[in-house]
Order: structure tokens, then C-alpha cells, then sequence
């Protein structure tokens, strides 16, 4: 598909030539939470951009409350591991959770949520991960939003975070659905001119549905369900919405995602897990999210 990326054996495409983990780490540490204009952390959200991000998260916790039956969630344990700004960390501790954070920076959760910058560790996340795995921490819930994508060997980390994970524990992953069967079909056709979701140095892995669940069989765990999210790919078939051939489209896209996402919330949380249960059947989606048990 491009010549930057190459076919692994797990079925997911990857960079043939991948950055240091010096490089990596000040890249993340210096840029990744304060460069907004390229990144996309923003620094004030509008009302409606909060509830889509807390309503995501919502919608992650039905699938968690489900996997464990209605257990108690006083004194359980949740490892966000990349926790950015902090939504996720903030969520559970409202849920009674004891919640701990990686990250590169702390930039991100000292702007949105202060509260909980206490409980972040900072630094080269897979060797904070191995710290806690030699600590024998255990956790009844992992999440891994947008992190896979990010890392130079993502077995390492899953096999690292196997270790982590409480015998009944639960893993939500969240990667980015690369590659894809429209992503294929729109170059295919020339209604977009370039793999605009290839972004060299900043994402290392190009995820499919099949490649994260072979890469994760390989790491010992079990996926128990599998989601996706709004499908924003499907503006592209439309001139006036193609924000790959016109930039200026963009920001409105995103603001139609924002605005669908929270309406189909609104009706229900649930019947929006299915509508995207089934998405992730046809690989669909912008986003592929996993939940995994040890096998």
C-alpha cells in the first residue's frame, strides 16, 4: 500500500524503518501533549466535545460492568496505560476505582484533569510497565486507548501487561482500524490521493481487526468482545466532506463525528455498543476496540 510500511506476521502493517527509543521518548515528552496545532490535544473543549469524550469512555464501561458480572469496584485496581489528559483516570475514580497512569508527559493531565496528576507516573511508559510487572502490581482493568499504534514492539508491551493483569482482569485496546477495506477502496477508486492516516514517526503500527487479535492471541490473551467507532472514512465518498482533498472540510467532519456520536448515546448506549459491534464485523470504523481476558 505504501512503501514506508511493510507486511508483519500477525497481518497488521508496520514501519520498515522505525525511530530510536531515545527519539521516541522526547518526541512524545517535548511535543506530542503541547504541539495542539498538529496534535490535536486541545486545551479547551466545548461542552459537547466533553460529553462525547466522557460518553466514549461510558460506553466502554457498559462492556467492563458486563464482563464482570456487577463486581464491586471499591478497592479494584485500573492501570491506564497512556493516559494522555486523563478522561479514563478521572472516570474510574468517580466509579470508585484505584486508579495509576503512564505516560510520557504529563502535559496533558495537568491541563484537563489536576486532580488526578497525583496518581501519574511519567517517563518511558514500557519501563514504568516493567517496574510495575517487578512490583507484582496486579490490576482488574488495563486500558490501552490509542497506545499500540504509538509503540516501537507492542508484543513486548502486551506481554508485559499480561503479567499486570489480575487473573479475572480485564484489557480494553483501542488502535486506530488502518488499511482498511474503505481506506483501500477509496485510493483504489482516486476519490482520496494519498494514505492520509500513514503519519511516520508518530504512528508505528497500522492496526487491523484480524492483525490485533492475532497480535494479542500471541501475547496470551482472549478477546471477549470487539467495537468500533463512527466511520468518519465514509465523508471522504462525499467531494464536499472530503477532508483528505480539502483540509477546509475537516473540522466540520468533526464536529458532524462529535455531534453523531452523542446523539446515538443519547438513545442508547447499549444499542450504539451493538450498531458498532457489528461495524467491527465488517471492519468498519475509524477506530478498532478489543477487550481481552489472559486465555
Amino acid at each position: 500500500m505504501n512503501d514506508l510500511l511493510q507486511l508483519n506476521r500477525f497481518g497488521f502493517h508496520e514501519l520498515k524503518e522505525k525511530p530510536t527509543p531515545e527519539a521516541l521518548e522526547q518526541w512524545y515528552a517535548q511535543t506530542y501533549y503541547q504541539d495542539t496545532p498538529d496534535t490535536g490535544y486541545e486545551q479547551v473543549y466545548s461542552a459537547e466535545e466533553q460529553a462525547f469524550i466522557e460518553n466514549k469512555i461510558a460506553q466502554k464501561y457498559l462492556v467492563l460492568e458486563s464482563l464482570r458480572a456487577g463486581a464491586d469496584t471499591v478497592g479494584q485496581r485500573f492501570l491506564d496505560v497512556g493516559c494522555g489528559e486523563g478522561w479514563s483516570l478521572k472516570y474510574f475514580a468517580e466509579k470508585a476505582w484505584t486508579i495509576q497512569g503512564l505516560d510520557y508527559s504529563e502535559f496533558g493531565c495537568r491541563h484537563q484533569n489536576p486532580g488526578c496528576l497525583d496518581r501519574v507516573t511519567t517517563g518511558d511508559v514500557h519501563h514504568n510497565l516493567k517496574i510495575l510487572v517487578e512490583k507484582g502490581m496486579q490490576y482488574e482493568c488495563i486500558w490501552l486507548d490509542n497506545v499500540l499504534e504509538h509503540v516501537l514492539d507492542p508484543l513486548a508491551i502486551l506481554s508485559d501487561i499480561h503479567k499486570l493483569l489480575a487473573p479475572e482482569g480485564v484489557l480494553m485496546i483501542e488502535v486506530p482500524n488502518d488499511c482498511s477495506a474503505v481506506q483501500h477502496h477509496l485510493l483504489d477508486k482516486g476519490i482520496i490521493s494519498q494514505s492520509y492516516w500513514i503519519a511516520p514517526f508518530e504512528h508505528i503500527s497500522y492496526f487491523n481487526k484480524d492483525g490485533l487479535l492475532a497480535l494479542c492471541d500471541e501475547a496470551g490473551l482472549r478477546c471477549e468482545d470487539l467495537m468500533a467507532d463512527h466511520a468518519i472514512d465514509l465523508s471522504l465518498f462525499n467531494p464536499r466532506t472530503n477532508f483528505v482533498e480539502d483540509k477546509a472540510s475537516g473540522k466540520a467532519c468533526h464536529h458532524q463525528r462529535i455531534a453523531i456520536e452523542n446523539f446515538l448515546h443519547g438513545i442508547s448506549p447499549e444499542k450504539t455498543n451493538a450498531l458498532y459491534r457489528a461495524m467491527a464485523d465488517m471492519g468498519l470504523g475509524r477506530q478498532v476496540i478489543g477487550f481481552f481476558r489472559k486465555k
